[in-house]
């Protein structure tokens, strides 16, 4: 075994030793705990035979006072030996002699009188004389005597006494009647005591206890020691019982030691068994162990030559590939290792590489090496042949074959075969190279104009990358092109491909050291400038901007590009990510501007984009909630100012913004795409409070709702509103649709078939806001507009002449197209006597009511029908 195993081999006999050691403690322990059983069993035992006996003593004490009670207590004892002065005795021998010994095993028996002393004596069923019994001289019976005549009736004293050297068990009382009164009564004139005795001697003991078969019964006067004993009375002599206990748990110990002794003897001869064999296994596993980590370390060998030559071009030099399989035959101390390379089509076999003696033969079966990876072979020589292959298809093997017979382990095969993947890897890199190099470039240029497809900036670390000076100023700079799809589209794709090409060429000229550009998108270009001062660095971009949209010439055509740029600047130390950030979001503002021009950002700019963002959120929330709500401004008759209708108008309190102005949440919700679901919300529940005006007030007022281009370009617009007036039950031409002059540029279909949809359901479409758009004279007549509706810059204007003659005009041209005019804005009385003068149908503004909601307008309503006593139609 080799030296490095030796460690291995103490640790695991020392592992063995303790294992030993383990089981014998535990052995030993059971041991102990058998003894310890064994010995609380006899004290168990012991217990219980001394219960058993003290209960028999005790059985036998209470069947004397018992036998002694059915003489004593007895009427006719009572009227011949206990009552007259003069007992009959022989009344009294007769009915005692033959029952008392013979029956009851009573062995002393004495009738005493108080006066008199012993009246009768009878000792083991014998009459003795009355003068051996004298109770003068027997303080202890002459006190039991006087306890039983001055016991209650019925009461049996009994003691235990010594007469004769002899102890007995002695019970007394009085002799009575069987009624307790007439005891009470006899007891006054005399008294006499009936005493029986039971010795305590062996005999009398051993005719009590033989049916327990106790073993070695004995009765003594001190007890031996380790013998059990029970002491029967506290009087001297033998007063002591003694007896062989059973010692069951001592027996159990006897009977079970040898079977114990058997099983822990076989315990022990299992541990070795299983210690041996664990040794062998030990062994094997260390074995395994060790030509696996040898496998490691060939594996580890080989992937760091592998390593050495990764960036090689040509993978096939035999020298390199001998110093190969070196390392492979040296691990399985093989006689020969051999690389072959098959040609395509089965055109024949190259031999790369071999090592050892021998010569390389091809395997026989390559379908089979194709399909298990590994082929092992022990005839005639242990040979194995690993399968390398590319795409499924076989290309090469991997042959070793050893020098003396033995068995292959898994381990070895799966070394061969990692082997075989390695050199798998190695004729594949210079394929992966390319892919990988092919990759990167896509992933990280752009393929059109060669620029990288993205800046490199730092994570937040200054010196990341080189700039001009970390003491200077830097721009970032997004530019978007715009008309690259009119080009596209106009002159070919070619054309702005080219237009991009020359573009990026522009760019990588004008740059100086250390400067980038980068083609971020599909017209999308990255800067990142540098200067010594901010001055500087603005007037770099300005001059790359101008060079930029210079004209170009492509296909004979000549083109000047137009691009949009959002920029930031900030310190050369402050180049990070972030930046970038700012800069979309300047070129976001660049882009809604409209106009060529470059946008610097400045925190404004953030704090507008972040109210947006909460605005669109805040907006999408209410909507869903429903926490949006209306407001209506009335307009009137111009003449009579009699109430015509309300203009619906949208109302929304962001919880945290406060109250947004529609002009700021209108362009929002239609650049979200959620302007055609709160327009249906506007519509539904104006449509709900116009049906309980009409239930309630005594005019039927007329509602305008405004409508965004948006919203008519929806196909299915005119159908849901005609489907809300039919659910709400409300009238056709209750209902009035505001566009804005705006909607004469659209040329979108949709919205074309919308507004002459709801012109064929009777319901008018008026002009909002009219005279500051597109509106034409076709487009009015071609919509049948029923109404337009004058701006308010107008009517602030009426004091002047030229406004009042332009007024005028618009609503003379207005009534030669059959259309009514409203005019909006209305807030002094001066204006209402100049429009109405003027001819103007109806009138809007402050100086009629503000905004209000449903409540107040209908209370609005009425107290201004009651105040100006505005005659209502249909009401006299």
């Amino acid at each position: 075994m080799p030296t490095s195993e030796q460690p291995v081999q103490k640790l695991f006999g020392q592992y063995v030793v303790l294992v030993i050691g383990i089981m014998m403690f535990l052995i030993v322990g059971l041991a102990w705990l058998l003894y310890r059983t064994a010995i609380e069993q006899n004290e168990i035992s012991f217990r219980s035979e001394q219960t058993l006996i003290r209960a028999l003593l005790d059985t036998s004490r209470h069947h004397l006072a018992t036998s002694l009670s059915d003489y004593a207590v007895w009427d006719e004892m009572d009227q011949r030996v206990g009552r007259p002065l003069n007992a009959d005795l022989a009344w009294f021998e007769s009915n005692t002699t033959a029952t008392v010994y013979a029956n009851l095993q009573i062995d002393l028996m004495l009738l005493v009188d108080e006066r008199q002393g012993v009246l009768r004596l009878m000792n083991r069923g014998e009459w003795l004389s009355n003068r051996r019994f004298d109770l003068n001289r027997l303080p202890t019976w002459q006190a039991l005597v006087s306890a039983a005549l001055n016991a209650p009736a019925n009461k049996v004293v009994t003691e235990d006494l010594r007469w004769g050297g002899e102890n007995y068990r002695v019970a007394a009382q009085r002799i009575q009647p069987q009624a307790t009164e007439q005891a009470v009564v006899s007891g006054s004139k005399t008294g006499r005591v009936m005493l029986f005795a039971r010795s305590l001697g062996k005999d009398r003991l051993f005719s009590l206890l033989r049916e327990q078969n106790l073993p070695e019964l004995a009765v003594v006067a001190v007890p031996p020691e380790r013998v059990a004993s029970l002491r029967l009375t506290p009087l001297p002599g033998e007063s002591y019982i003694t007896w062989r206990s059973a010692q069951s748990g001592t027996a159990f110990l006897q009977a079970l030691w040898f079977p114990a002794a058997l099983f822990m003897l076989l315990i022990l001869v299992l541990c070795l068994l299983v210690t041996k064999d664990a040794r062998l296994r030990h062994s094997q596993l260390a074995t395994d162990a060790m030509r696996q980590a040898n496998h490691r370390k060939a594996l580890v060998a080989l992937v760091d030559l592998l390593h050495l030559r990764h960036n090689a071009r040509d993978l096939t030099d035999p020298a390199f590939w001998r110093q190969f399989l070196q390392i492979v035959m040296t691990t399985f101390q093989a006689r020969r290792v051999s690389l072959l390379s098959y040609q395509l089509e089965g055109q024949g076999i190259d031999i790369i590489a071999s090592t050892g003696s021998g010569d390389a033969v091809p395997n026989p079966t390559p379908e089979h090496l194709t399909q298990q990876r590994v082929l092992l072979s022990t005839d005639p020589w242990p040979c194995a042949s690993a399968a390398i292959t590319r795409d499924g298809r076989l290309v090469g093997e991997l042959q070793l074959e050893r020098t003396a017979a033995q068995v292959w382990t898994s381990d070895e095969a799966n070394f061969l075969v990692a082997v075989a993947a390695l050199v798998t890897l190695a004729f594949e890199t210079f394929v992966r190279q390319g892919a990988e190099a092919n990759l990167y470039r896509r992933m990280h240029f752009d393929l059109l104009t060669g620029l990288p497809s993205q800046l490199s900036l730092p994570d937040g670390k200054v010196g990341a990358i080189p700039l001009i000076d970390t003491h200077g100023f830097c721009a970032l700079a997004v530019l978007r092109i715009d008309g690259l799809e009119d080009v596209n589209i106009v002159y070919g794709r070619e054309s702005g491909d080219t237009l991009l090409t020359m573009l990026a060429e522009r760019f990588a000229n004008k740059l100086v050291a250390n400067e980038q550009v980068s083609r971020s998108g599909g017209k999308r270009f990255d800067l990142l400038l540098g200067g010594d001062t901010s001055e500087r660095v603005r007037e770099r971009l300005e001059d790359l901007v101008k060079y930029a949209a210079e004209p170009v010439l492509f296909n004979g055509r000549s083109y000047q590009p137009r691009c949009r740029i959002g920029a930031v600047l900030c310190n050369s130390k402050d180049i990070k990510v972030e930046r970038m950030q700012e800069a979309n979001l300047a070129l976001d503002c660049a882009v809604q501007s409209g106009r060529d021009r470059v946008v610097w950002y400045h925190d404004s700019l953030l704090a507008t984009a972040a109210r947006r963002v909460a605005v669109t959120q805040g907006l999408r929330y209410a909507l869903s909630q429903e926490a949006l709500s209306l407001a209506y401004q009335p307009f009137v008759d111009a003449r009579s100012g009699l109430p015509i209708g309300a203009e619906v108008l949208l109302r929304w309190t962001h919880p945290e913004l406060g109250p947004v102005s529609p002009a700021e949440f209108i362009p929002i919700a239609e650049e979200e795409g959620i302007i055609v679901a709160l327009g249906d919300w506007v519509l539904s529940n104006a449509m709900s409070q116009l049906r309980q005006w009409n239930e309630r007030l005594p005019i039927r007022l007329k509602l305008a709702v405004n409508l965004s281009p948006r919203q008519l370009e929806d196909e299915t617009l005119a159908v849901r509103i005609i489907e809300l007036l039919r659910q709400h039950d409300v009238a056709h031409q209750s209902i009035e649709f505001e566009v804005t002059e705006g909607l004469a540029l659209e040329t979108a279909a949709n919205i074309t078939k919308n507004l002459k949809a709801l012109r064929a359901a009777d319901m008018n479409v008026a002009i909002d806001d009219f005279g500051t758009g597109y509106a034409t004279f076709s487009f009015l007549r071609r919509y049948e507009v029923q109404k337009i509706k004058l701006d308010k810059m107008f009517i602030d204007e009426l004091g002047q002449p030229p406004i009042r003659q332009l007024v005028q005009s618009m609503i003379t041209m207005s009534r030669g197209l059959g259309a009514k005019v409203t005019a909006e804005g209305v807030e002094t009385v001066e204006q209402r006597h100049i429009l109405s003068e003027l001819g103007c149908d109806y009138l809007q503004g402050y100086y009629f009511a503000r905004p209000m909601d449903a409540l107040a307008l209908a209370a609005w309503v009425e107290n201004t029908i009651v105040a100006r006593q505005i005659p209502v139609p249909g009401q006299t």
